[in-house]
Order: C-alpha cells, then structure tokens, then sequence
C-alpha cells in the first residue's frame, strides 16, 4: 500500500508582484510517486520557498530574531526583557516559541505544513528525488533545469539550517525525508563545524549552477547574486567564530559541544576553519557587487514604501531576496503578520486620528519595538535619513478612507473649528506660551499662521497630531515647551525646574493635557516595565496599506530577506578583519552615502525643528516645507574605531573593546543596527554570529543587563520613577552569557528524544543535550 503524505504547496493568487510562480492549485492528499512527476517536483520545489516566509508569518520568527540583542524591547512582556529563568527556560515562553519556529512539532494547517523542519523534509524529498534520477520528464532530459532547481532547494534547506543553528548552535541535521514513522527518535547535534561545511559546499554548487536571473513571471527566485551573497555570509560567520573551537570554549577534540562548560555559548560560534574564508567572502561579496544587477536605492525609504494599491517598491533592485506574500486567502498560515508586531499607539480621537488608517500601520500584536539603545545608535539622527527613514516620527490628524475592508488614501481630519473636531484643547497657559515663544517661528502650511485660543481646539486639517523626540538627559525639554506645541510632543526627557523626567507619561483631564499633574509633578513614564506603545517611535518598514481589513493583522506585502547594502557591509568587515581598513571604508562610505539626506529631500518637522543638531541646519531647512537644500556627510573615517576620536567616543563603545579590531567590529554591529533596525534577522545575526551579542546586551540594553558597567546613557535615574520601576540609571536584568543561544524545548522536544536503541533520553543524556544555562 502506498503512503501519503501531505505537503505544502503553496495555493497563493499573489498580485503584490509578478510572483508567478508560486500559482499553485491546492493538492491535499498525493502519492509518494507524485513527487517525482515534473508537475509534482515543480510544486515540492515552489514548497520550500516557505523557508523565506518563516520568520514573518507569525510569533515565533520574531521572538528567535528581534529577542536576545540589545535594540529591542517587548512591551507588555517584562519577564522575557529582563531574562528571567520563568521566561528563558527550557519550559517558559522562549522555549515554546523555539519549538514554533523548529516545526518539530509540525503546525499544519489546510495543507501547510510550516517552519524548520517540515520545510527541511520537503527540501530534502526534492534532493532526494533528482539526484537519485528518480525525477522525471524535464527533471530527467535537461541536465541544466534539473541542477538549477535542486540549487533552489538546496538553498532554502540551507537557510533553514542556517536559521535553527544561529537560534541553537549545533542541531540535528538531516539529508533524509521523512516517509513513515521512524523506528527511534534519535537526532544528535551535528557540530556547526559539519553544518557549515555542508552549506558551503551546496551553495557553491548553486553559485555554479543557477541562472543570472529570471523572467518577471518568476519574480522572487533565486538567483546566482542571491546564493553567492548568503555564501559570502557563511564564510564571513565561520570567520567570525574562528578562535572559539578550543576546549576552553567547549569543544571537544572530536568537534561536538561540551555543554557543561559555561564558555560553551562562545564554543558554539565556532563553524570550523577554511583556509581563506575572509579571501573567499571578499570573492562572493564582490561577485554580486560587480554583477551590475543590483543598485542602492538613492532614497533610503523607497525600500518600505508600499502604497495603496501599489506594490511597486516590491521590485527594487536592492531587493537580493524577498519573502513573497500576497493577499490572497491561501498566504501561509498567518499571511505576513510582521505588519502588526512592530506598531505603536497612534489612534486617539484627542489627537485628531480616531481610528486606525489604512496608510498608518494596523492594529498591534505581539508589540515589540525599539529599546532606548535602538535609537541611540543613530549617532546623527538629523543627517542620517535611515533614522527618519526607519521610523514613524510624527503622525498627522487624519481620518480612514474607503471602507473597513476596501483599502483608500487617507482623508483629511475636520477643521480646528469644525464641531466634529474633538482634539484636545488649549489651555490659558499653553496659548499664552504658543503665542509667544513658537507662533513666531511656526510655519507649517496648514496652521497657516492661526493664534492659539484658549478654549479652541488645538489640531485641524492637515496639522501634526502626535511627534517623537527621542533626546537625551543634557538636551531635555521643558514640560511647559512641550506641553504648549501645537502637537503632542512625547519626548524621552523633559525637565520642570530641577526634576528631570524619563518619558513622561501624558495627564489629561477633560479635553486638556500636560505632561505633569496639578501638583506639577510627572508621576508615571513610558517604556522600560511600562508598555512603550505609546510615547516611543514604531518601525514603518512593515506598513501595509493594503492589509485585509483597517486594523487586521494579516498584510499582502513582500519583506526583504536579504538587501544589496549588506553585500557591502559583509564586505566590509571582511576587508576590517584582513587589516585593510581603506578597502572596508570604501564599502561603509558607499552604503552611508546612500544614507546621508540629499537636496531636495524633505525632512521631517520634528527632525528639522527639535532635534539636537537642527540648529546647525540651514534657515530654510529649518523652514516649513524642511527641504534639503545642503547634502550630508554622513562618511566616517578610521578614527570612527580609534577609541579616542569624538567620532569613536559617539559609537559608545563597550568598555570590553580595548582593541582597534574589537572597535571596528562592534561599529560594523552599530552600522547594521542603522541599516537594518528591526528586520528581523540582519542585526541579530551580526552580533550573534560576530561573538559580541552578550557584551552589548550588558553593556546597552537596561532592561537585560545584569552589569553595573554599562553604557553612560541610562546612568542617571529620573524623577518620575515609581518604586523601583523606571528610569532608576540601574541594570534592570538577568541576562546570562549562556543567553546567547535558546533553549531546547523540553516538553516538545527534550523529552520525545530517545537513544539509537529507541530508549528514552535519561536526565543526564538530555542535559548533556541541552544548551548550557538551561
């Protein structure tokens, strides 16, 4: 009797691009001979493409790559910010969320079956099925199809490879597919040694053998440049990790992980040692540089723009690979819900936007944002347009257009006098103030020059409803200046005679606002154990302005994996590592050209009004529309990495780089924290993989450092913290080194695990198995 099997085939009407490819028909129940038909491959293969959509899909993704560096921060989830053992553990949430994203435990769902593993079965039928020659029709008359589609396939197993083993270190690995119930549950951790030599060796076999590019109808395929850049990469990491393969690191002479060793979350870095692996990054990085394929955006922020109706940005020539989503009803088992997980507070009718919008972003859900360090790391917010570029820094009054469920353009909010206006209003104080101090200067088109009235609304057609500042303690604000804007103006510091407040938490009575109470005192804060849904900039890289519905959670759009700057970047550190700091700044200066505002861009009011470092922009660039009328420079030299330079002492450095090679690489972590801020896997891997992961969450990240050396900017405490909550200028957290890799689940994983002979793991054989500090 035949088996069957189910398999993920995509069923998705994509219309966001020209994603022909992945128009599939739903097949639910197949024989295992199917498989091998050409329809039948051509289908397993379009399958695995799920490799891209993992880390967008749902929560899992997220919380494997925006969780455990120092940049993010989870609202409303104190316990997974501050690494406590009820959360980081082999039983809490994060190990939950890891068996999610392994698939072990397979979700499948109306013929999809998701995340690591299952996609790895289904790469691993398609190798099977081609290289044994049981493949038919094209598969088997064309020798070129044939090797070009087992590279995809290839690819995409290694990518999932890839993903698990920077979440795991050393994992089970597997060339097999599954076709009945295996007779044990035995699965070793193969050494990441053995992985990376496997991965190399099949992605320099698809280098060799996959097409330059495709026609339009196979938009999202992968490419020669695409395989080449992810190999770039995997040399660029098995360098990163080369000092760790010793015993003082956990690794035994055979090559598999002592986890007992508490230096073992380094030893797991380890990827073995080629014998020119930065040469042969330099090779691969460069190859696709000089392909002539791909360009730079000249505007940073054209790479996420999406419109309604217009999915343009979707084919950039920046894009090395995408996710492919669409919005039809068959996209993966969540769509691409990354769209709600990284969305700020901005619907309040006091404000002037009382519903969500379809151009503003969706209805919040799983709420991760930025922490304080995530927008530290721009050093120039005022010149360096992927601040601006990255997040949403000021909202405008505005009402939903269309329907609830037919995306339009937003429509323009009442006027400040009509009687639907419901913004807040002036008070005597505040009027006065305006008038006086910021009327003078005020010269954005719709205020058209209008007194404030106590007793009027303050926002109408066309004005700001809502402004981020993100200062610093010596630039902070007065509350009487922020409360008198013709905004609300949430600032992370603001002082009222000699208390200074940490990210006030606004106080409204009736219709009326301050930032402090009838005493005069800001008694509350947002961010740190508060939500920082509100008062803190959100990410607009992942606005979709064609979701489902005005405030649901599944988006259309595609999201780009893999970008042309981190050719660059990767590059880069590969020239830094080798001593060659010329060729390095090159490539830097190439990507924060591109960075730097140009003329006749248009900054942000906020940013070209109230930033520190505005006053030394021009009159006019100061000026409603805030034209560019100056290009930055943005370049930096080598005495970014000096350790003694105002350009090096701006990178803040942790105390822990004594170096000029341990400086240079942290500025490469600081450089992809601007570049790719909240994209779901650059960064993360960056610092995992360049070994400096824990060292910047203890020396950043106030919410999961356990250090009392730590960065200058959370060293002195607020006047509005409550108890032992807020801005205390303390460590707040329990990071352990050990932290730096996720825990085997044990439940879902751990405990279904059995020895060759099919015997159960006993304790001991599962803590050898597990990864140390769980």
């Amino acid at each position: 009797m035949k088996k069957y099997i189910l398999i993920g085939v995509l069923a998705t009407a994509m219309v966001s691009c020209s994603d022909d490819f992945l128009k599939e028909e739903m097949v639910s129940v197949i024989t295992q001979d199917y498989l091998a038909t050409e329809q039948g491959l051509d289908q397993l293969i379009v399958s695995t493409y799920n490799a891209e959509r993992v880390r967008y899909g749902y929560r899992e993704g997220i919380y494997m790559f925006e969780t455990g560096h120092d940049c993010t921060i989870n609202s409303g989830v104190g316990d997974i910010n501050k690494y406590s053992t009820s959360q980081w553990s082999a039983t809490g949430n994060m190990a939950t969320y890891t068996n999610e994203f392994m698939g072990f435990q397979s979700k499948q769902q109306s013929g999809f079956n998701i995340n690591c593993f299952p996609i790895i079965d289904n790469c691993n039928k398609a190798v099977t099925a081609i290289r044994t020659g049981a493949a038919l029709g094209k598969y088997a008359s064309d020798p070129a199809y044939a090797a070009a589609r087992l590279s995809e396939v290839l690819f995409n197993r290694a990518y999932m490879f890839y993903s698990m083993g920077t979440v795991l270190g050393d994992i089970p690995m597997s060339e097999i597919s599954i076709t009945a119930l295996p007779s044990n549950k035995y699965y070793p951790r193969v050494p990441a040694a053995d992985m990376y030599k496997m991965l190399i060796s099949d992605l320099r076999y698809a280098v060799e053998k996959l097409p330059e590019s495709y026609s339009d109808a196979e938009f999202g395929r992968i490419t020669k440049y695409t395989a080449a850049h992810f190999l770039s990469k995997l040399y660029l990491q098995r360098a990163q990790g080369a000092d760790y393969g010793t015993t003082a690191y956990g690794r035994n002479a055979d090559g598999t992980i002592d986890t007992s060793n508490p230096n073992s979350y380094l030893g797991l870095l380890y990827k073995g040692k080629g014998t020119a692996d930065l040469d042969s990054c330099v090779y691969y990085s460069s190859m696709v540089i000089n392909s002539g394929k791909y360009k730079l955006e000249s505007n940073y922020a054209d790479i996420f723009d999406c419109k309604v109706a217009d999915w343009s940005n979707e084919g950039s020539k920046e894009i090395l690979l995408p996710g492919l989503f669409g919005n039809g009803t068959d996209n993966y088992r969540y769509g691409v819900r990354i769209c709600c997980m990284m969305i700020g507070n901005y619907v309040n009718t006091l404000w002037g936007i009382p519903n969500y919008t379809w151009e503003y972003g969706t209805k919040p859900n799983f709420f991760i944002l930025n922490s304080d360090r995530g927008f530290d790391v721009f050093t120039d917010k005022v010149n360096d347009s992927r601040y601006q570029g990255s997040f949403r820094l000021e909202y405008k009054t505005a009402l939903m257009g269309g329907k609830t469920n037919s995306p339009a353009p937003d429509l323009d909010y009442y006027g400040y006098k009509d009687a639907k206006n419901t913004t807040y209003k002036w008070t005597a104080d505040q009027a006065t103030y305006f008038n006086s101090n910021i009327k003078p200067s005020y010269d954005r088109a719709s205020w058209a020059g209008r007194s404030a009235v106590a007793g009027e609304r303050k926002m109408g057609t066309g004005d700001l409803a809502v402004a981020f500042l993100e200062n610093t303690r010596e630039t902070a604000i007065d509350v009487e200046f922020a409360d008198a804007q013709p905004f609300v103006l949430f600032a992370r510091w603001m002082k009222k005679g000699s208390d200074y407040y940490y990210r006030p938490q606004i106080v409204t009575t009736s219709d009326n606002y301050s930032f402090v109470n009838s005493s005069g005192k800001s008694v509350n804060f947002y961010g740190l154990e508060n939500s920082v849904l509100t008062g803190v900039p959100a990410t607009t890289k992942y606005d979709d302005p064609n979701r489902n519905a005005y405030n649901d959670v599944y988006g259309t759009r595609d999201v780009p994996v893999f970008r042309f700057s981190e050719s660059y970047l990767i590059r880069a550190e590969a020239y830094g590592r080798k001593g060659d700091f010329t060729n390095a700044l090159k490539d830097i200066n190439t990507v924060r050209a591109r960075a730097a505002f140009k003329v006749g861009d248009t900054r942000a009011q906020v940013l070209a009004t109230l930033y520190p470092g505005h006053e030394n922009l021009s009159a006019n660039a100061q000026k409603y529309p805030y034209t560019v009328d100056k290009a930055s420079d943005i370049s930096v030299t080598a005495a970014s990495w000096d350790g003694s330079s105002d350009a090096s002492k701006a990178e803040d450095y942790p105390a822990t780089a004594t170096t000029t090679l341990q400086r240079f690489v942290h500025f490469m972590c600081n450089e992809y924290a601007r570049e790719f801020n909240q994209e779901l896997g650059p960064y993360y891997e960056q610092v995992h993989h360049a070994g400096v992961q824990a060292e910047r969450i203890q020396w950043y990240n106030q919410m999961g450092s356990s250090s009392s050396s730590h960065s200058a900017s959370w060293s002195t405490a607020a006047n509005n913290v409550v108890g032992a909550t807020g801005q205390t200028g303390t460590n707040k957290g329990s990071f352990a080194n050990t932290f730096t890799f996720k825990p085997f689940p044990k439940t879902q994983f751990l405990d279904l695990l059995t020895d060759e002979n099919g015997a159960p793991l006993t304790e001991e054989a599962k803590k050898a198995y597990q990864n140390n500090g769980y």
